[in-house]
């Protein structure tokens, strides 16, 4: 069950990383830490990122229209500015952080772009049937997993029949010796560790099942290394049953 206080807690903590360091928040590369990002070169990771991820997509058949993407946590606006270099007309990045939000603004050069703080559990501000693509990744791995699983039905909701969603959720610590020492450790000290940032995982049939029940299917449950050595990660790519 999801509380206010999830929310909260996931607000405070990201607003708190995009006003110290947004873009190592994003993507924490080890030797970038201490605002060493160039811009450029972050977007760019964006744009590879998001060129892979459609080149994946349409591997499996799948070609959503290139009318309106929206990229869930979105964070500095690295994933927003690649799915506008892919040709979609509009993309909407939303992030609970409104640190965040404002370096993206700050960086992102696409007209196409447009920035919405998430101030809820859902995604009041996206209308039902309205988005091609949803895409999001190294976001519901910090938050509860209540709170991610809401999110995944408001993808589908916003979806337009026959869109595609994909997402990345981590499933479980590793077998690995760092995963095997991550389980051991008190949750408070693993947060301190990563500066406030909190991991949680989902077992692959559960999220399949949450698919399912919304109407879709999951076409690939692909290996995914995004939630780093400590985690076995899924990225999901599903569309209409």
């Amino acid at each position: 069950m999801t509380t206010d206080r999830d929310i909260d807690d996931v607000s405070r903590t990201w607003t708190k990383l995009g006003g110290e360091d947004p873009m190592w928040a994003v993507l924490t590369d080890k030797g970038k830490s201490g605002n060493r990002w160039n811009p450029e070169e972050f977007l760019a990771t964006g744009v590879a990122e998001i060129d892979t991820v459609i080149e994946r997509v349409n591997e499996l058949g799948l070609q959503p229209a290139r009318g309106r993407a929206l990229d869930f946590g979105c964070g500095a606006g690295r994933l927003s500015h690649g799915l506008a270099q892919v040709g979609f007309d509009q993309v909407l990045g939303c992030d609970i952080s409104p640190t965040m939000l404002a370096k993206a603004q700050e960086i992102v050069p696409d007209e196409a772009c447009q920035f919405v703080q998430v101030t809820g559990t859902d995604l009041s501000a996206v209308e039902t049937d309205s988005v091609d693509l949803v895409y999001s990744c190294r976001v519901l791995q910090h938050m509860p997993p209540a709170l991610a699983h809401g999110y995944v039905r408001e993808f589908w909701r916003v979806a337009k029949p026959g869109g595609v969603v994909v997402f990345q959720m981590p499933t479980r610590p590793s077998a690995s010796l760092a995963g095997r020492v991550l389980s051991a450790l008190p949750v408070p000290v693993a947060r301190a560790l990563r500066r406030g940032m909190e991991m949680h995982g989902t077992p692959e049939p559960e999220v399949e099942r949450l698919v399912s029940s919304l109407g879709a299917k999951v076409v690939a449950a692909d290996e995914d290394t995004s939630a780093g050595p400590r985690w076995e990660s899924r990225l999901y790519v599903t569309t209409t049953a």
